[in-house]
């Protein structure tokens, strides 16, 4: 087995284990990390980012996820940022959609 596909398969563990979201991208359901701050406030430049973020397999994303729409347990949310780790995983950080 390579390392991509060992690398995968490890993914698919840690999902397994610590998902606490199901999240609907590109027409599927796909676990995920879910990471929603209990007040979000604009500290200004400088500050640290208290934006929702989401932690999902790269595999299950489009090529450029960035402004299209998700929903993380059923509440819609668009994706602000995409931010691939090197592990096969991709953190995206996210806001809600009215």
């Amino acid at each position: 087995m390579n390392f991509a596909a060992l690398e995968a398969a490890a993914n698919v563990a840690v999902l397994r284990h610590l998902a606490n979201a199901q999240v609907g991208v590109a027409g599927a359901t796909v676990p995920g990390i879910f990471d929603c701050p209990s007040s979000v406030v604009d500290l200004g430049m400088g500050a640290a980012d208290v934006s929702p973020t989401v932690k999902v397999a790269s595999s299950e994303l489009p090529a450029d996820p960035v402004e299209q729409e998700i929903t993380i347990n059923g509440v819609p949310y668009v994706v602000i940022t995409a931010s691939p780790d090197g592990t096969g995983m991709t953190v995206l950080t996210v806001g809600r959609t009215q």
